[in-house]
């Protein structure tokens, strides 16, 4: 259920996005010229096709940074300089609302809806998540205007006192929600924004199940909403050249 969202999500970003033909059935690579990035995300298990993958990802390293997504776990990709590996569960939670958090007088969360929210969301994913590879911030390369028009795409903003303070994306595929980038702010941690955050995205979609990879840090809080264990993931990334 992940692998199949997460597939569609970075698809849908078209043409921001460049789905890379003739590839193995089960197999989605996306180019993100904008990222100087290429996402490989594996649809099913590849533990007897590992040389594929390897492949693939060797070519696509030769152009820029290069993430290769295995929900399922059973992928061995060959050492190589600069590859890091990454393991973090994968979670997910049955169809349903959440009750709304206790949140102070100030925080209100909404849904990203012009250009200008979503740059704060935006923002607030690349410095609280955080996404090192697209520091420092510029607009677009994280979130493009085009996704406020893209079907099941939607960005949530929380904001204390008026200040943007945490944020998360959601695509809904037509089977589930996918949760993607929850971050909160450093100074606005341990105030229960990131779970204001989440409990609004779960609420707008009762009727899917939903699925995300967890970080450490957050995956106390998507137990407590009900988010269940599945698999571990294994992430290969590679920098790229000259990085």
């Amino acid at each position: 259920m992940y692998a199949r969202n997460a597939a569609a999500m970075w698809e849908s970003r078209a043409p921001w996005s460049r789905v890379v033909p003739g590839m193995p059935p089960g197999l989605s690579v996306v180019e993100i010229p904008a990222q100087s990035a290429t996402r490989v995300i594996l649809r099913r298990p590849f533990a007897d096709d590992a040389g594929q993958v390897a492949a693939l990802m060797a070519r696509a390293a030769a152009r820029g940074r290069v993430v290769v997504e295995d929900s399922f776990g059973g992928l061995t990709l060959p050492a190589a300089d600069g590859v890091t590996i990454d393991r973090m569960p994968v979670m997910v939670r049955a169809a349903g609302g959440v009750s709304a958090p206790a949140v102070g007088p100030g925080v209100r969360v909404v849904q990203a809806a012009d250009t200008g929210t979503l740059a704060q969301a935006e923002r607030v994913i690349v410095d609280g998540f955080p996404q090192r590879a697209l520091q420092p911030y510029r607009p677009g390369r994280s979130l493009p205007p085009l996704v406020l028009a893209v079907p099941g795409w939607r960005t949530w903003l929380a904001c204390c006192d008026g200040e943007p303070a945490a944020a998360c994306c959601t695509y809904d595929d037509g089977a589930a929600v996918g949760v993607y980038w929850l971050a909160t702010l450093p100074r606005h941690r341990s105030h229960g924004l990131g779970r204001a955050v989440m409990s609004a995205a779960l609420t707008a979609s009762p009727g899917r199940p939903a699925a995300l990879v967890a970080t450490t840090a957050g995956e106390p809080l998507y137990a407590a909403l009900g988010f269940r264990t599945v698999s571990e993931a294994v992430w290969y990334r590679t920098p790229g050249p000259g990085r």
